[in-house]
């Protein structure tokens, strides 16, 4: 059985609610693939003990966004491909989500029987 189909069967039973709380959290590892998470982040994980230890000024902010551009985006992303989420990994949740959507649909088209 394979790894996508055994992540599916966790969740394929679920009530409705509950699904669509995991496909929200599987859109939101998702989109941690995304260029503008990864620049979010770093920018923020980075700026921030920056800016604590160096004083706001318009010197200090444009050697800032010069290091980040240059070490994180330019070697990280560009170079490394170093993200949150792998690209691998993004195309694997993207088919769980499609599989887990296509499975909620079918529940919510079910209608009771009474």
């Amino acid at each position: 059985m394979s790894k996508i189909q055994k992540e599916v069967d966790l969740y394929k039973d679920l009530p409705p609610r509950k699904l669509k709380k995991v496909i929200r959290q599987y859109k939101s590892l998702s989109w941690s693939n995304s260029d503008k998470a990864n620049f979010l982040f770093y920018f923020a994980t980075f700026g921030a003990p920056y800016f604590f230890w160096f004083d706001v000024t318009i010197g200090s902010v444009l050697f800032f966004i010069l290091v980040h551009y240059f070490l994180f985006w330019k070697f990280f992303f560009g170079f490394l491909k170093f993200k949150l989420v792998s690209d691998s990994d993004r195309i694997e949740i993207d088919q769980i989500i499609e599989i887990l959507e296509g499975h909620l649909k079918e529940k919510q088209n079910k209608k009771p029987l009474d």
